[in-house]
């Protein structure tokens, strides 16, 4: 069975969106600033069960319109990369 991570995208007070991903198994919690910091501790913290995880996105009532678009564009990137890794990995 997957075990759940919760990330919450909510706004800082110098509205800046950012990333707190918990583990509810362990229950720690990491802030993370950007796509980046997401993906290294994401990767970090489901190492420990063998990647088998569940991800529930949840976001702030108070994120913009304009914090929750960027995020939305970073990560279509974000995918846009991992699709073309899976694409390379798999012609070869």
């Amino acid at each position: 069975m997957p075990v759940k991570f919760v990330s919450h995208v909510d706004e800082d007070k110098d509205q800046n969106w950012f990333i707190k991903l918990t583990d509810t198994l362990s229950n720690n919690s990491v802030i993370c600033k950007d796509l980046n910091e997401y993906k290294i501790k994401l990767e970090e913290y489901s190492s420990e069960y063998g990647f088998d995880i569940e991800v529930v996105w949840t976001k702030s009532k108070k994120l913009s319109p304009k914090n929750y678009q960027d995020l939305n564009n970073q990560m279509a990137l974000l995918q846009e990369e991992y699709k073309n890794e899976i694409d390379e990995i798999n012609q070869k």
